[in-house]
């Protein structure tokens, strides 16, 4: 895949395929440096009405109305929101899955600032850099065709997602039992240099921040991630102390695989 998802603010941008770096630094950089929109920016954002809201698998969707005249298009956006908050459901505990399930989602046609999905924390900034401010504490798909395309290496790319929303929302990106964890990580040095699903040696994206650990870890706890360790069994030996808190933090029994 190309790109990936993350970022706090204003905005968590996609992760990416060949750079997952990029995207994420599009996020980072429109969240922490808080820049304030250009006149060559684009016009002001549309308003609520012009999404048309759908329930997809307990999740309040709100979809583009242009993305719906793309009949086709639309269909398949859909369909693989609907495959990977069913995986979502069908993995997480109720009591958090319920927490979950109050994190809106918006679909646009294409936003020229976010290049897949985000999550959006803080409600401020969207107003300042001229983002609709409705969008707080929400997931965006912001480019149908890159979420298509990089779901491919990036299954649970919307967990992801979703879990930065988890972070804000029930623990707060303050959360210290995270923060130590990432500390630690850092300094271990144990993900400096793994294995991507593309078959090269990067460095974790988890190591951005405390934020990126949290939502990478959880892709690999209860899906499939892009970086190694890849899937629990592999966390599980790879970073045990991680593995022991998401199954505190998720409220996962002992022993459940």
């Amino acid at each position: 895949m190309a790109e990936r998802s993350g970022g706090v603010r204003g905005g968590w941008s996609g992760r990416a395929t060949p750079t997952r770096r990029q995207v994420l630094a599009g996020g980072l950089f429109l969240g922490f440096m808080g820049g304030s929109v250009r006149a060559d920016d684009p016009k002001p954002y549309d308003p609520t009405s012009a999404y048309e809201p759908r329930e997809i698998e307990g999740w309040t969707v709100r979809v583009h109305r242009r993305l719906i005249q793309e009949r086709d298009l639309c269909d398949r956006v859909l369909r693989l929101t609907a495959h990977q908050l069913y995986q979502t459901a069908r993995e997480v505990p109720e009591g958090p899955l319920k927490r979950l399930r109050q994190i809106p989602i918006w679909v646009e046609r294409h936003h020229p600032r976010h290049p897949c999905a985000c999550y959006h924390a803080d409600r401020s900034w969207l107003i300042a850099n001229g983002f609709n401010p409705d969008k707080t504490g929400a997931v965006e798909i912001a480019n149908p065709e890159n979420f298509l395309s990089w779901s491919r290496q990036q299954p649970w790319m919307l967990l992801h997602e979703l879990a930065h929303g988890y972070h804000d929302q029930v623990l707060t990106f303050e959360e210290p039992r995270i923060k130590a964890a990432h500390a630690a990580m850092v300094k271990g040095g144990r993900y400096e240099s793994v294995l991507h699903i593309n078959g090269s040696l990067r460095r974790h994206y988890a190591l951005t921040n405390p934020t990126e650990y949290f939502a990478e870890s959880t892709e690999a706890f209860f899906g499939t991630n892009d970086f190694y360790p890849f899937v629990r069994a592999e966390l599980e030996k790879h970073d045990p102390e991680m593995h022991r808190l998401l199954q505190e933090i998720w409220e996962v029994p002992q022993g459940r695989r």
